[in-house]
């Protein structure tokens, strides 16, 4: 039988019939091209006889953010990390092709806001690499959910803190170190290691308010010749040229270690250095304790800023004090264009020497900008300022308890009476004719008197 099944099997596969099963060509011939296939028929067919494939509505389109390039979206990433020391953590953990492109930003690892995590900081500098480093040492710190903790600061671990760093001084682009609460030698601790020079610096913020120590110090071997950008309070610095020569920005609260003539003599000395400013803003804060010796002898030297365009005067007291209305006098702004008049303590009332300070303190007529906040207002003053200054062109109020107030002053009536107006309802602001030059007013005689 078995004999029987293979003599028919070989002759079947030899016979011109062959059975489609057991037949087999080991060398099929190619396709001819002229005869279409069964798919080319089908795409050669009318659109409208063509088989319809229903869409799939659930397979996902990709996002747009897929085809942004590379380099665009490295710097959104470093625009995010300005905002929030842990988004470079955050969008590395998005997807495979986000972290590769984190990591290979070395911009985006910059920001050093150094902690208790020293391994996380340093892993941060290491990716970094070459890349310039702003670094921040803050009274709080921030957890991934947003939340701040705050940090208890010592001698000690503040000293810790700034070995982290200390080694990439001449990568620093900028450094802000603000304590918020006392301990003696926090200045000591966090700038004891800062003998080097910094040549990439560019800002640098120091702040303590509640600062006892009276030393002066001398930061980064005097030279940092890129520093444009300097907010100080509650410390002593030795201005050397090398070091504040290019200053363009200067927010200065002055240390409360003297007073009277020889705090603006200070303050003198900081702007006869510092003459390339085009926004300065001071404060001379109250309750501070005088420890050093005081001047007697009146400050008669003026200083000329030609490039400073915006001037702040801040108060933090009940009222203007010596130190500020002596100072402004011995400031020449040429090209003074902007002039903020800031109570920090947001007083309900004028100042009780509002008048002798603008009796002193005549207004440059450059001023196209004025704000005028809280205790600084006094309505004889508007009026008095819109007839005295020629190329004002705004003047902002803002008081207690009443919305912002915006005078819009137009050039061509300027001297017509009545023109300038805030609007609805605020006409009062214009009552009577105050002209400023013509106050005969004694500044202050009891502060006089103490010095």
């Amino acid at each position: 039988m078995s004999a029987w099944y293979s003599e028919r099997n070989i002759h079947s596969h030899d016979s011109n019939n062959p059975s489609p099963s057991f037949s087999r060509n080991p060398h099929p011939e190619p396709p001819n091209p002229l005869i279409p296939t069964t798919r080319q028929r089908v795409i050669s067919r009318p659109r409208h006889l063509r088989s319809q494939q229903p869409p799939n509505f659930h397979l996902p389109l990709p996002h747009f953010i897929r085809q942004l390039p590379v380099e665009l979206l490295g710097l959104i990433f470093i625009l995010g990390s300005e905002q929030d020391t842990f988004f470079p953590l955050t969008v590395s953990h998005v997807c495979s092709t986000w972290r590769q492109i984190a990591l290979r930003t070395p911009a985006l690892w910059r920001r050093i806001a150094i902690g208790p995590n020293e391994s996380m900081w340093r892993e941060r500098i290491r990716r970094a690499q070459a890349c310039t480093l702003d670094i921040q040492l803050l009274p709080y710190r921030k957890t991934r959910s947003g939340a701040r903790r705050s940090q208890d600061f010592n001698p000690y671990t503040v000293n810790w803190y700034m070995h982290i760093v200390v080694p990439y001084i001449r990568q620093w682009r900028s450094l802000e170190i603000q304590f918020s609460e006392y301990s003696p030698f926090l200045w000591k601790a966090a700038l004891a290691d800062c003998a080097s020079p910094a040549p990439r610096l560019q800002e640098l913020t120091l702040v303590h308010r509640f600062n006892d120590d009276v030393q002066e110090f001398l930061i980064f071997a005097a030279y940092a010749p890129r520093l444009h950008r300097l907010t100080v309070d509650g410390i002593r610095l030795i201005w050397m040229p090398s070091l504040f020569a290019n200053l363009t920005f200067l927010d200065y609260t002055h240390h409360g270690f003297t007073s009277g003539h020889q705090a603006v003599y200070d303050i003198i000395s900081i702007l006869s250095i510092s003459s390339r400013l085009v926004d300065f803003r001071i404060l001379f804060p109250r309750g501070k304790v005088t420890r050093l010796p005081s001047r007697r002898e009146s400050v008669t030297k003026r200083v000329t800023l030609p490039f400073l365009t915006q001037f702040h005067l801040k108060v933090d007291g009940s009222d203007i004090p010596f130190e500020l209305a002596h100072l402004v006098t011995l400031i020449l702004a040429p090209s003074l264009s902007s002039l903020r008049l800031i109570d920090l303590s947001r007083s309900q009332h004028s100042f009780p020497s509002l008048k002798s300070f603008f009796y002193v303190y005549a207004l440059p007529r450059t001023l196209r900008f004025i704000f005028v906040g809280h205790g600084w207002y006094d309505s004889r003053m508007i009026q008095a300022m819109t007839h005295s200054l020629p190329y004002l062109s705004r003047i902002h109020v803002k008081r207690s308890r009443t919305p912002d107030q915006v005078l819009n002053l137009q050039n061509h009536v300027r001297n017509s009476p009545g023109s300038a107006s805030f609007g609805r309802n605020q006409s009062h602001l214009l009552h009577g004719h105050y002209r400023i030059d013509t106050l005969n007013v004694h500044y202050l005689p009891k502060l006089y008197r103490q010095s």
